[in-house]
């Protein structure tokens, strides 16, 4: 009787443990690499992003101040990247804890979403804030500057607001 000898293979078919480990660290590499880049792009995004919020924070307060025939101010802090809102005129102000968006008044830029946005300067007759009287005039116009090079100009009476970057 003959018996029929089988060939052993001495590597089976698949991937051995070592080529694996090789393929899983270069996709880490990869997937690194990938999300710094992206994180990289998200800047001029939460520019943007704050932006649109600190200019309809303006067109609200200054309808505000229209509706509650009331002084509405905001006050820029450029220490703390933030921004109160204020009701009654100057001397007598409350802050407004139920503004909408606001934690107690307060939009702040620490937060994730704007997370490094910098409101470097705000400028308004050399004050920071920013007021609308009872007819929704702004008492004196100026400029919010984001990051150094996004300006938000803001007309004096008409509260109108253009955006340039340098």
């Amino acid at each position: 009787i003959r018996m029929k000898q089988e060939k052993i293979q001495k590597h089976p078919n698949g991937f051995t443990f070592i080529e694996l480990i090789i393929a899983i660290i270069i996709v880490g590499i990869l997937g690194s690499m990938a999300f710094t880049r992206i994180l990289n792009n998200l800047n001029p995004i939460k520019v943007r992003a704050a932006i649109e919020q600190i200019t309809s924070d303006i067109e609200q307060t200054k309808a505000l101040s229209m509706a509650q025939h009331d002084t509405i101010t905001i006050a820029f802090n450029i220490t703390n990247d933030s921004y109160s809102i204020y009701n009654g005129p100057t001397g007598n102000q409350t802050i407004m804890t139920d503004y909408p968006g606001s934690n107690n008044g307060t939009i702040s830029f620490d937060q994730s979403e704007y997370k490094g946005v910098d409101i470097s300067g705000a400028n308004f007759s050399g004050s920071t804030q920013l007021s609308f009287d009872t007819w929704g005039n702004t008492i004196s116009g100026g400029t919010i500057t984001l990051n150094t090079d996004n300006i938000i100009t803001v007309q004096t009476l008409t509260g109108h607001w253009s955006i340039s970057s340098q």
